[in-house]
């Protein structure tokens, strides 16, 4: 018997879809959509417990590392080349489960990224209450820090997205991440991206207030 039950969407026979009848066709595709949302919430979790087993156990070397022809040497090697457009995803999701440890994973199932990305800087005494579990759940980021730090005394933040224009960019971008991460020995994307702008706006302050001088004179 397999140890893993998959929960998967599968795609429906869509040309049916066309020719069934309104409600029918409504009730299926409502599912579906709410299927995905269902999944959505899931995935971040789930490939945060993956990425800990596969690294707990050192499964890497169970692959073979196709530029030496030999078993992978280390999981950050594994994970930048079998999954290229979206290591970085699963190294936050693995930081993320590995410091929500002393939470069920099935609840972290049912919390979506932003709210476990939240939840990592909550108090470790009060992220573990079943109200704020349950908050964590069923609110948007924006209501559920509001309600930490309101009524728990929390200093949360709301992140905001950086946005890429091209996949130059993006990649450039995920280098000077990464760098940061190692140099800096951050533990997470976001103390990354903090540690790259006060890098840069250390470096500038100075050209940037003769610059800024010049133009307003």
């Amino acid at each position: 018997m397999s140890a893993i039950s998959h929960g998967f969407i599968e795609s429906p026979n869509w040309t049916e879809l066309r020719k069934t009848s309104p409600t029918e066709a409504a009730t299926s595709l409502r599912g579906l959509l709410r299927d995905c949302e269902a999944f959505e919430k899931q995935v971040f979790a789930l490939r945060g417990m993956c990425a800990l087993l596969i690294e707990e156990r050192e499964l890497w070397t169970e692959f073979i590392d196709p530029e030496v022809d030999q078993p992978y040497a280390s999981f950050d090697r594994f994970i930048k080349t079998q999954f290229p457009n979206s290591w970085g995803y699963i190294r936050d999701a693995l930081r993320a489960v590995k410091e929500l440890k002393d939470m069920p994973f099935e609840d972290l199932l049912q919390i979506k990224r932003a709210n476990l990305e939240q939840l990592k800087k909550v108090s470790s005494n009060v992220r573990i209450l079943p109200d704020v579990i349950q908050a964590a759940k069923t609110l948007p980021e924006k209501e559920f820090v509001a309600k930490m730090n309101k009524e728990q005394n929390q200093h949360l933040d709301i992140r905001q997205p950086v946005v890429m224009a091209d996949k130059g960019d993006v990649d450039e971008f995920e280098a000077a991440v990464e760098m940061a991460i190692t140099i800096e020995e951050c533990k997470t994307r976001a103390e990354a991206i903090k540690a790259i702008g006060v890098f840069y706006v250390v470096e500038n302050a100075v050209e940037y207030e003769h610059k800024k001088g010049a133009s307003a004179a």
